[in-house]
């Protein structure tokens, strides 16, 4: 299917500029230097993913996508008319429904703007649920480092009253373990930002 791929190709490229611009946006709220990340995604492994939900009669005991953090720096989220994308309020652990916006995008902080800004942002946990009665269509783009980038906290954000919160970690190395466990059950839990977290904070 070559029209499918070059469609893809070309969405994917215009869709980097837009995370391109978010990371800007994202340095200048935290005082830095609006090009401060454009490096750490020379060589980036940044990949879009076509979804497709099939409608379920009993959707209350199934799930379109766990419950879960996403691990790269951005998600740019393209959905259809249904819904179905929930986050987990902070102060009270509800599930709160994400009402789909007629042409605009979801943006999700991930993982690696919360570490790189010492907990000044915040990755959401949000979950997929199904609808009974139709089909549901989404399209992520994950916008993602180098894989030999090494994630820690930046020294711009740190200092003796505010010291890092993580211990540095190797995105290849986590987002191979991840991938890992999406073809095996794994006994523990998977691997997760909060793992690096420095105690006594």
């Amino acid at each position: 299917m070559p029209l499918t791929r070059e469609a893809c190709q070309e969405y994917a490229q215009e869709l980097e500029k837009l995370a391109y611009k978010l990371m800007e946006l994202v340095a200048l709220s935290l005082g830095l230097p609006a090009d401060k990340f454009h490096g750490f995604f020379k060589d980036q492994t940044s990949f879009i993913r076509l979804n497709h939900y099939p409608p379920c009669p009993a959707p209350h005991l199934a799930l379109g996508v766990g419950r879960h953090k996403d691990g790269g720096a951005l998600t740019i989220l393209a959905q259809d008319d249904v819904g179905g994308l929930e986050v987990k309020r902070k102060t009270d652990g509800e599930w709160i429904r994400v009402n789909p916006t007629p042409d605009a995008y979801i943006i999700n902080v991930g993982d690696i703007i919360q570490v790189w800004s010492n907990d000044k942002y915040e990755s959401v946990e949000h979950r997929v649920m199904v609808n009974s009665k139709r089909e549901r269509f989404s399209i992520p783009f994950f916008f993602n480092p180098s894989h030999y980038t090494m994630v820690k906290p930046l020294e711009e954000l740190t200092n003796e009253q505010n010291p890092a919160k993580y211990r540095p970690y190797s995105w290849g190395k986590f987002i191979t373990h991840r991938k890992h466990s999406n073809f095996q059950k794994l006994n523990v839990e998977n691997i997760q930002i909060y793992h690096f977290k420095i105690s006594d904070q």
